[in-house]
């Protein structure tokens, strides 16, 4: 997929304040809508706006209104395919195949709405079905409140500019296409396999981390995976561990959602004021809004040693899984792929 370009203050001086702002925005409008699990509004929206590029689009609409509609139809496939592992597992590795190889041959975030959200409904309909219809509602109503924060920041504090950015990508293009996939596959499938045959939602990382390294086309690309998400996973914690420290101290729940929109744009004014790459910036913004919001998803709020031992797990998971994957794919190029030249070209990328 596209590695974001540095954001141009006359473009969009705003970025950092809209970004903040609509975290601040899903996580109040959370408890109205009837969001059990704000967490996932919050992360998506930070994601979407850090990630605006440019004018104005369709695109900077479109996810708000594909969330509630994937979230129904993977729900829906989840459900249907339970009773039958053999059925359930097929459909989910079918679905997984699909969407890495449009990562991985056309830079499509498509592919990873193909993987990724499908994921997250197959593992909570196999930790139970109340799960499943907590996370198929909190991305229905989830969207109705990225969509609210999504227009009218937008409308607020629109970018400057009028040019509209057009994406570029570094998609995989090779002779060897097929053998790179099915390398691809035998690192990703085995870890998706062992994550269902544990029902453990709190795996539910390893995955996803591992998907982000096996569907770049290049070493190099993948390194910057793991350099980026594991160093911003690590750094991520120690934003996440002064938000939880002061959390308990005063266990206020506008202290936790304005320590939340704090961090986003301190660490999203980064992405343009920075030395490091912008993605490194938003990736520890996601990492520290993940574990001081999922340390903090109980009724009665986290203990102090509940929200360490949070932070810790997912520094550890995020570690392992990443270094393990590019290890092991790593090898297996090694032993399967001939040596050639085919370094990827830059194509326009398709959704």
């Amino acid at each position: 997929m596209e590695e974001l370009p540095r954001v141009d203050p006359n473009e969009d001086p705003y970025l950092a304040v809209r970004t903040a702002l609509g975290v601040i925005l899903c996580l109040v409008l959370a408890e109205p809508l009837g969001v059990t699990m704000p967490m996932l509004p919050a992360l998506m929206v930070m994601s979407i706006m850090s990630g605006q590029r440019g004018a104005l689009n369709p695109r900077t609409f479109a996810a708000p209104v594909i969330m509630p509609i994937i979230a129904v139809v993977f729900s829906w496939i989840a459900a249907a395919t339970l009773s039958e592992p053999l059925i359930f597992v097929i459909v989910n590795f079918a679905m997984s195949i699909g969407g890495l190889a449009l990562m991985l041959f056309r830079g499509s975030r498509g592919g990873m709405m193909l993987t990724v959200f499908p994921l997250m409904m197959a593992m909570s309909g196999l930790y139970n079905d109340q799960v499943l219809a907590v996370m198929r509602d909190s991305m229905v109503w989830g969207g109705v409140a990225m969509g609210i924060a999504v227009v009218t920041l937008n409308l607020i504090f629109p970018p400057t500019t009028k040019r509209v950015h057009e994406e570029v990508v570094q998609p995989l293009v090779s002779k060897q296409a097929g053998r790179h996939l099915l390398i691809r596959c035998a690192v990703y499938l085995p870890v998706l396999l062992l994550i269902f045959a544990s029902g453990d939602m709190n795996m539910l990382i390893v995955p996803i981390m591992v998907l982000f390294v096996v569907a770049e086309p290049r070493r190099g690309t993948q390194m910057r995976q793991v350099i980026d998400r594991g160093g911003g996973t690590i750094i991520g914690a120690l934003w996440a561990t002064g938000a939880l420290a002061l959390y308990s101290v005063v266990p206020d729940k506008w202290v936790l959602i304005f320590s939340c929109g704090a961090i986003t744009f301190l660490l999203i004014d980064k992405m343009i004021t920075g030395k490091r790459r912008p993605l490194t910036y938003q990736y520890t913004c996601s990492a520290a809004l993940a574990m001081i919001l999922s340390s903090t998803s109980s009724a009665t709020g986290a203990t102090a040693r509940g929200a360490l031992e949070v932070v810790l797990q997912r520094v550890t998971i995020t570690t392992v899984a990443m270094v393990g994957a590019i290890l092991l794919l790593a090898l297996l190029e090694a032993i399967f792929l001939d040596p050639e030249d085919d370094a990827p070209i830059q194509i326009p990328a398709t959704v």
